[in-house]
């Protein structure tokens, strides 16, 4: 049982769970339980196994991401991105981020971010930075659409996540890089035309700098 996997039921999700802990021992608790049994009914994971163990991953956490002039898409934040200690360095990351950008693809999603520990780690996968992470959460939404040109559409799901984690994380900082960034990579040329309004012509240059140039409000940690 070597190789990469795609986990979309919860049941299979939670094979990766040791790893998540062990990656992130600061989560174990009550936070991971509660990620695991809440944000993994939606998200998919993406795992590779050795032995029938999984030692590497990247969780693909779906949001609808609004523009100002009312588009809307779904994209994916690229989370929990880890390896077991003693498999680094073997190409195993490279392997499951491929694989995610091949099902983001084939989704025909515009773009995915992540707020990376170290932003030269992404820059190889076409990771570009183009916003910095808001550590204030915004309560009242009219100020988002107001004040925001890119911002992530609030539904019931997102409320509840939002009020659990805030709730299971007191002091947000501790959990996040210092001064944390957004990086993004174009993953759709085509769904990203459409959904900022660009040139059908436009190249990947031009569309990070139209990210860099929005208002971006992003508060979401997992």
């Amino acid at each position: 049982m070597n190789g990469i996997y795609v986990l979309t039921e919860k049941d299979q999700k939670y094979e990766t769970k040791a790893l998540y802990e062990e990656v992130f021992p600061d989560d174990k608790g009550p936070f991971s339980d509660w990620y695991y049994e809440d944000r993994c009914r939606d998200n998919i994971i993406i795992c590779r196994k050795e032995n029938g163990e999984a030692v590497a991953m990247a969780h693909l956490n779906p949001f609808t991401v609004c523009e100002k002039n009312g588009q809307r898409a779904e994209i994916y934040y690229i989370y929990a991105v880890a390896t077991k200690k003693e498999y680094r360095h073997k190409g195993y990351m490279t392997e499951v981020l491929k694989k995610c950008f091949e099902i983001l693809r084939d989704k025909g999603t515009p773009f995915c971010f992540l707020i990376p520990v170290e932003e030269a780690l992404y820059l190889p996968f076409g990771f570009h930075t183009v916003s910095k992470f808001t550590f204030e959460r915004i309560r009242d939404f009219s100020r988002v659409t107001a004040n925001y040109d890119l911002y992530i559409m609030e539904d019931e799901n997102y409320v509840r996540r939002a009020r659990k984690e805030d709730e299971l994380c007191e002091n947000r900082e501790d959990g996040l890089p210092k001064d944390p960034k957004i990086m993004v990579k174009i993953i759709s040329e085509e769904s990203f035309s459409k959904f900022s309004s660009l040139s059908e012509d436009a190249n990947e240059a031009e569309m990070i700098d139209w990210l860099r140039n929005q208002r971006i409000y992003i508060a979401e940690a997992v």
